[in-house]
């Protein structure tokens, strides 16, 4: 029998894709049940400041929109269109075409938005050198890419009487949303560090 290279090499090459799949598949879960955490916290500790269902001035999810999509690409946007299925689907208003429909526009303005920042920017699409500044760009970018079609689709389904009319809460609440997080897992971080240079003493 003569000894054929591809033989020996195909193992290990099935191996390391099926790695890559579960890595995927793992990053998309840990996004959506983020997304689902973050969502049942805001509902608890901002449910005074909702507009309406669909609308609130401070939405900590949205953090885990621009988040997911700088870390994972489009396996973040499956994370977080399965997130927002699974919650926009506990909301008994919700009908599954509406559900799916606002599914979607959640996964995919967090990608226009990173789309757009990383060309603006002039960034890598790995956000190598990614400023505090340029950070806060994308938070505005991915705020104001969420908030206007959601607002569109609320006009044209009728939850809304005009297409603006819940356009700034939302934008406004998709940003602080992104800041408060942001700012709390930076003071996690600091903490973290801290105690960890104060062992090495």
């Amino acid at each position: 029998m003569v000894f054929d290279p591809q033989d020996d090499a195909q193992p290990g090459v099935v191996p390391k894709t099926q790695t890559n799949i579960l890595i995927m598949i793992a990053s998309a879960v840990a996004v959506a049940m983020v997304w689902v955490l973050l969502f049942r916290l805001n509902k608890w500790a901002f449910s005074s400041l909702e507009v309406t269902v669909f609308v609130t001035w401070i939405f900590l999810p949205a953090a885990i929109r621009m988040l997911a999509v700088m870390a994972c690409d489009w396996v973040g946007a499956i994370g977080l269109f399965a997130g927002a299925l699974f919650t926009n689907q506990t909301d008994s208003t919700s009908e599954l075409t509406e559900a799916l429909v606002l599914a979607f526009l959640s996964s995919t303005g967090p990608l226009l938005a990173f789309w757009v920042c990383t060309r603006w920017l002039g960034l890598p699409a790995t956000l190598t050198g990614l400023t505090a500044r340029q950070l806060v760009v994308f938070a505005v970018f991915g705020a104001l890419c969420n908030a206007v079609p959601h607002n569109i689709y609320f006009y044209f389904s009728g939850h809304m009487s005009s297409p603006i009319a819940g356009l700034v809460p939302m934008f406004v609440g998709d940003f602080l949303g992104t800041m408060v997080v942001l700012y709390a897992a930076s003071l996690a971080l600091r903490f973290v560090f801290k105690k960890s240079a104060n062992q090495r003493v």
